[in-house]
């Protein structure tokens, strides 16, 4: 049987973020008889390298994070995706698809089987100077048959933002490989957490808010009188506010900014409890990394929270600072095992083989289509 070939076209793959490795996930187990695959990334940053198998072609970036030519490139990405696509992209696939919104949507090739992969809500793109990049967007979700949406707002997103293209999407919720980080949670760390524990796990930049997670952190101290600690796991964008921060509190000896991590999960495993307090999210690979490994979760309310959360002993959607701070008490006096057996029941909804058992299932329609 002769393999279909696929192409991903991703933003950036070497970010070492949640989509980076949910895409690094999906492309290692899709059934290699079936499917040649190859990724291309729009620009290279030199943060991680995903550790792909052997069978998967990575191509030929097309510009650097760091390239001083990039906003003129970027440009031609915008305005003539089909020169760009053609000089990078020599060979012919049987599917292609944008792995997140917008720029990588531009550069789906016309008249071909292609589909566009959602990983957050667009209502950025609501916004008076992104009119644009929406018209654009829009058009270029004429070329796709499906629209993969992966969470609850995500989808209402799409409705919201591009109602004429309502018909062509489909929701997949992210999955995990549990096993993996399981396994890769028992790997040694010089980093040793002191109890109780809050963890949070991602880019401290805004949209991710980890200051905000210092005043919750300065709530349970003031209100409950618990001696928490704070860890924050990720690129350190927004370190200098949040220590800032904390000195004003009188925290700074409860807050810990650990770094980037390549293997984030021993310290997962070490933590009471995962807190994510973003303003926007598709679905956060990390708050099903962290039900993985039996940690329960604080989060706002964004995409995929309320479907991961569905069970108190698995953590709690909050919207105020003073809900977090009463759901962190509540979590930190209940017992152990119940949250433990409650996150490895949730958990399972998002196995491994079932997703990919999704995706090779609306691959091989669209192809045959």
């Amino acid at each position: 049987m002769k393999k279909k070939r696929i192409l991903f076209i991703i933003m950036c793959y070497t970010m070492g973020g949640g989509a980076e490795s949910l895409l690094t996930t999906i492309v290692n187990h899709l059934n290699p008889e079936k499917y040649d695959i190859s990724i291309i990334e729009i620009v290279h940053a030199d943060v991680k390298v995903e550790p792909t198998n052997p069978n998967i072609h990575i191509l030929p970036y097309i510009m650097r994070a760091d390239d001083p030519e990039r906003k003129h490139k970027m440009y031609y990405v915008y305005h003539e995706p089909e020169k760009v696509f053609s000089k990078f992209v020599k060979e012919e696939y049987d599917l292609y698809v944008s792995f997140n919104y917008m720029r990588p949507i531009l550069l789906l090739p016309p008249g071909k089987k292609c589909i566009s992969w959602m990983h957050g809500d667009i209502y950025n793109l609501a916004a008076a100077d992104k009119k644009e990049d929406l018209q654009l967007e829009d058009a270029a979700l004429d070329n796709v048959q499906h629209i993969v949406v992966i969470s609850d707002i995500t989808k209402q997103s799409l409705i919201d933002m591009h109602p004429r293209h309502v018909e062509k999407l489909v929701e997949i919720n992210n999955g995990i490989d549990i096993e993996r980080v399981r396994h890769m949670a028992q790997a040694s760390t010089n980093i040793e957490l002191k109890h109780p524990s809050l963890l949070f796990l991602g880019r401290l930049d805004k949209n991710k808010n980890p200051v905000r997670v210092v005043d919750v952190l300065a709530r349970v101290q003031e209100s409950y009188g618990i001696p928490l600690q704070a860890y924050f796991v990720g690129m350190d964008y927004l370190d200098g506010a949040m220590q800032e921060r904390a000195a004003t509190l009188g925290l700074t000896d409860y807050v810990h900014c650990c770094g980037y991590q390549e293997n984030p999960f021993p310290l997962v495993k070490q933590c009471d409890i995962g807190i994510l307090l973003s303003k926007s999210e598709g679905f956060p690979m990390c708050l099903l990394e962290m039900q993985a490994l039996g940690k329960p979760v604080v989060s706002t309310v964004i995409g995929g929270s309320r479907i991961l959360i569905q069970n108190p002993y698995c953590g709690a959607v909050i919207e105020t600072d003073e809900q977090a701070a009463e759901e962190i008490v509540r979590l930190l006096e209940t017992d152990c095992k119940k949250i433990e057996d409650a996150c490895a029941a949730s958990i399972q909804r998002f196995a491994l083989d079932k997703y990919i058992a999704k995706i090779e299932t609306l691959f091989d329609e669209t192809m045959e289509a």
